[in-house]
């Protein structure tokens, strides 16, 4: 009879770790509800507190690729006037991002989905890139909606018909011409289908491409006043930190190593994600923000591979814990947040905190 109370205890425990990938998930939730009640709170306590980005995409959105400029003019017309009504579009695509990473996930077939789910929506990594800023609000709404369509060309990358080629390649060009992140995939796909001879998937990614980067990135240039000075802003802002042929030494290096050591072994989901690390790091030392590395998150969750297990030992129980991808990406995301907060401090904004 005395034991009866202990066996409950561990049944009772195992089940609650059994279900850690839906208590990861709720923890999610309710944080980033949190933080949207504590957004608007401060601003009742302080007045013209800044909103941060989202006050920039209000009221300055000549800084960014017309396809998002469409965006911002959209949703800012849906938010009647109101800075904070957006914010809470602001709020509504983080939620509605993560949301379309599960579908993404069944899309790949990932093996435990729902626990890599749940690792996912608690990666503090994102959270403190898309959500969270003690100064401000910490919403990148712009951000957004380059994962909305790169996650929509993600989910049609492992589907085979023709209809879904079609599709991916139609999100992936839409997805550069909303924020230039995956700009070097041009090069890079357009050498590796042709070394490969695939004529056909070569004939649908120039098509999408051509029709999509025409469209949003090179027809401005004949009727939308000023557009030249997007490119200039950015690289204005990189000159005061570094020239801009010490800028591109990072990116060159990296893009001429992928060439030459991985490039023949690699797919096309490999090639997208360096080249968004190309693109980073060029971007990195023209905005020094680590955000923009946040993507190889969802390559390092979309590559399953289990490492090793480690045995736990306690006293009301004992399980293995396995390290596996998922793990290891949330382990390198503490990392990355500890980099980001020694740059906000010493690099970006010394009067943050």
């Amino acid at each position: 009879m005395v034991k009866e109370p202990e066996n409950s205890n561990l049944s009772l425990f195992k089940r609650i770790v059994s279900y850690n990938g839906i208590i990861f998930i709720s923890i999610g939730i309710l944080a980033r509800v949190f933080m949207l009640i504590f957004y608007y709170w401060i601003q009742i306590i302080q007045p013209g507190r800044s909103w941060g980005d989202i006050e920039t995409n209000y009221y300055d959105i000549e800084i960014y690729p017309p396809l998002t400029q469409i965006f911002l003019l959209f949703f800012k017309f849906l938010s009647f006037g109101s800075l904070e009504v957006l914010a809470f579009w602001a709020f509504f695509f983080d939620i509605l991002i993560m949301i379309q990473f599960y579908f993404v996930l069944k899309s790949f077939e990932i093996p435990n989905k729902i626990y890599a789910y749940g690792l996912f929506f608690i990666n503090p990594f994102l959270f403190l890139n898309n959500v969270f800023s003690l100064s401000n609000c910490g919403y990148h709404i712009t951000d957004s909606f380059f994962f909305l369509l790169f996650f929509t060309a993600l989910y049609y990358y492992p589907k085979t018909k023709k209809i879904h080629r079609y599709l991916f390649y139609s999100f992936l060009a839409l997805s550069i011409a909303a924020k230039l992140y995956t700009l070097p995939v041009l090069g890079f796909l357009f050498l590796k289908l042709i070394y490969e001879k695939d004529w056909e998937e070569f004939k649908i990614f120039l098509i999408t491409h051509v029709v999509f980067i025409s469209i949003f990135l090179i027809s401005p240039f004949f009727f939308l006043e000023g557009y030249i000075e997007f490119f200039g802003f950015w690289n204005l802002r990189g000159e005061g930190y570094l020239p801009f042929y010490i800028r591109i030494i990072p990116a060159a290096v990296l893009a001429v190593s992928f060439l030459l050591f991985r490039f023949k072994k690699a797919d096309a989901l490999e090639i997208i994600f360096v080249s968004i690390f190309v693109m980073a790091s060029f971007i990195f030392f023209s905005n020094p923000y680590i955000r923009y590395f946040q993507p190889f998150i969802f390559l390092g969750i979309l590559r399953p591979k289990l490492y090793f297990t480690i045995n736990i030992n306690l006293k009301i129980t004992s399980f293995k814990l396995k390290v596996d991808n998922n793990l290891l990406i949330f382990i390198i995301s503490v990392g990355c947040v500890l980099i980001a907060f020694l740059l906000i401090i010493f690099v970006l904004e010394p009067t943050y905190f």
